[in-house]
Parts: C-alpha cells; structure tokens; sequence
C-alpha cells in the first residue's frame, strides 16, 4: 500500500503536523540523551514551520516522520544540518545510519541526533507495536545503545570525522502514543516513561464494534484528526490489521485483529 502524505494538496498539512510533533510528548524519561519536555519546549520557542512542500520520500511512517524533522532542523534559526543518513561500515559489514548531525549555533557543539515515531500498547508486562514484534524496551535499547553510539564508534572516526568533527552532544528524539486496554488493569513494562506521555486506548475488533469510532489512516497518525474532521464509517469490528481510530470525544484508539499479539 502506497501511503500519501498530502503535503501539496491542503495547505495547512504540513504546518499542522510539523505543529503536532513540537507538541508531543517524548515517550521516554530517565536517561541523560533522551530529549526532555524542556528541551522540546525550548526548541519549539523558536521553531520556523515549514512551508507546503512535495514530500518524495519512502512511504513509511518512519521515513516521512524523519523528513519532517530534517524540515524543522534546516527552518530553525539556532541549528544547522550538517549531514544526514551516514552509513557506517566496519569490516565490510554495515552498522547502520546516522540520522542527523546538527551544528547548535547557540552552542557551536556538533550534535548526534536519532529521531523516531513509535506507537505501543500495554499487553501484560511489556508494550508490543502493532507489529507485536516490535517492542518498547527493545527499541529503547536499541536507540540507546547502539544507534546514537556509532558516532562514537571507529567506523565514524575512519569514515567521517576527519569531514564532520565528531559530536559532542547525542540525543534522541523518540515521541508516539502509548495504549492502555479498555478491558484490563494492563500497564506495560517497568521502562522510565515520560510521565506526560501522550496516550489513547486500545481494545478488539470484537469490542470495536460497540463503540463509535472513526478510522484515521496511517499518513494521519502522527497529527489525528478530530472525529468531526473524519467521515463516519462502518463499526470496525472485523479489522484485518491493527486500525487508529478516533471517538467522538477525540480520544485516540487502536483497534486490534482478534490474533494480535500473536504474529
């Protein structure tokens, strides 16, 4: 499936998601690199939004999620995009990607910045993804301990110091939603959450079919619409694949396959 991001058509897409992600809450607390509430406030005080613009990207969430970062990195008078997506390699294998190395003007620090758009559910002691085979506290170390430490690793030295300078300062800017069950106590893993995370609900297929909500599309998860701003549709209670969804009091929702978790 194709996802359209409609950066062109409405006018006021781009500035209203760019919006929404300098109002979202981290998902995270508890470690020194993890971008904090105060950090976003004081980023969001001198954000430029971007203008209308075609977004041509990979059509993952991920990907546009990303673009839009790299949008208000390149717009906000205090940073400077140096580079993005350096791919490392070490002993003929590849590391991954850097997302971003940033110059703070403010500073004059070289910073490492890894940016990423997740959505869990509390299902017993952990928080599955959609995909169940995703998972919070694993991608948490993953960020962590590997992404946002390669540019400390050799292959950064040998391939981009010389040309960069090596970062000073790493962050990690990782915001989402998390879900709580409708119908249990279910509240995840013990991981340091952001106490002022955003959050929605989550239930069945089966118990979707009481309630009135609104399916939102993908392209839209990060920046839902209002439940007025949506058509209706029919009950939800036979999703094929786990579906965001809105109720008539705006809260959130995700509504699940009857096999999920199970892959």
């Amino acid at each position: 499936m194709t996802l359209k991001y409609n950066t062109t058509k409405d006018d006021n897409y781009l500035a209203r998601t760019s919006d929404c992600l300098l109002t979202l809450p981290p998902l995270l607390a508890g470690h020194a690199d993890i971008a904090d509430q105060a950090w976003f406030d004081s980023f969001r005080t001198r954000a430029v939004l971007p203008s209308a613009q075609a977004y041509q990207g990979n059509h993952r969430l991920g990907f546009f999620y990303q673009w839009l970062w790299q949008q208000l990195i390149v717009h906000h008078p205090d940073y400077t995009l140096v580079a993005e997506e350096l791919q490392l390699q070490h002993n003929k294998q590849t590391l991954g990607a850097i997302d971003f190395l940033v110059k703070n003007k403010i500073s004059g620090d070289l910073e490492h910045w890894e940016v990423a758009i997740k959505f869990y559910l509390a299902c017993g002691q952990s928080w599955p993804g959609p995909n169940a085979i995703d998972n919070l506290d694993k991608k948490a170390s993953r960020m962590l301990d590997h992404q946002l430490l390669m540019s400390q690793h050799p292959a950064y030295e040998n391939q981009f110091a010389a040309k960069y300078g090596t970062p000073k300062v790493r962050r990690l800017i990782m915001q989402g939603r998390l879900f709580y069950p409708c119908h249990s106590s279910d509240i995840g893993s013990a991981i340091a959450l952001n106490p002022n995370v955003a959050t929605g609900k989550w239930c069945y297929s089966a118990q979707a079919g009481k309630l009135n909500l609104r399916a939102i599309g993908k392209p839209d998860w990060i920046a839902p619409p209002t439940f007025e701003q949506l058509e209706d549709n029919p009950p939800l209670s036979q999703v094929t694949h786990p579906t965001m969804a809105v109720a008539p009091d705006n809260q959130i929702w995700f509504v699940m396959p009857e096999h999920w978790p199970n892959v």
